[in-house]
């Protein structure tokens, strides 16, 4: 009889999908009478600690199946994954996945070298780890306590910026936005109003206007 064990990828930037793993995987345990070796949890946080999967395969011997809920576990890039599937086929490890519905035997089965081959071209699978890179990632700078986004008050780039100069001489000399943009060749005169608030630009108008005159 071959020895089972289960695998659980525990990430603590995304503890949903630590724990949809358990739950599925005890499930599917309950539901099919397997009696498990060893459950095996390894915490990956970051990329660069995939290597502690070697440490899972380590342990694995001939013969013997591992449980897993989805791919995903094994990596973060369509090629990780495959290089762990075939490693752990080769070895002579099934492998069931409970979300995707698979039972890989080893690498000379016909069928599951027919999967591996759809594995390898699905887009599916791709869009599935991104998302899940995305959500670590901003999880992690958010527990490290980095501000997410734009800082408060960045005043990005504008098309007005290149004729700046003229729409503070025109505003100096009194003309409305309407007329400026009008005068400018801009079709909306709210971007123009916008940008002229944002920046202050009538405030330091008045302050230039008072310092020559002081």
């Amino acid at each position: 009889m071959s020895k089972i064990i289960t695998y659980v990828r525990v990430n603590k930037n995304n503890l949903e999908y630590t724990q949809v793993q358990r739950e599925e995987i005890s499930k599917y345990v309950k539901e099919h009478s397997i009696d498990i070796l060893q459950d095996f949890e390894i915490e990956i946080n970051q990329p660069n600690e995939e290597k502690n999967i070697l440490d899972l395969l380590k342990s694995c011997q001939k013969d013997s199946r591992i449980i897993v809920y989805d791919l995903n576990v094994f990596g973060r890039t369509v090629d990780r994954i495959l290089e762990i599937v075939k490693f752990l086929l080769e070895n002579k490890i099934n492998i069931i996945v409970i979300k995707q519905n698979l039972d890989l035997v080893d690498d000379n089965d016909m069928l599951t070298q027919m999967i591996l081959g759809v594995i390898s071209m699905t887009v599916n699978l791709e869009k599935d780890l991104m998302s899940l890179r995305t959500k670590e990632a901003l999880t992690a700078k958010k527990l490290e306590g980095v501000h997410l986004g734009k800082p408060k008050g960045t005043i990005q780039k504008s098309k007005f910026d290149k004729q700046r100069d003229k729409i503070e001489e025109l505003l100096g000399v009194g003309l409305s936005v309407r007329k400026i943009a009008k005068l400018l060749g801009y079709s909306n005169h709210i971007g123009l109003n916008n940008y002229v608030k944002k920046r202050n630009i009538r405030e330091k108008i008045s302050d230039t206007v008072l310092e020559f005159a002081s």
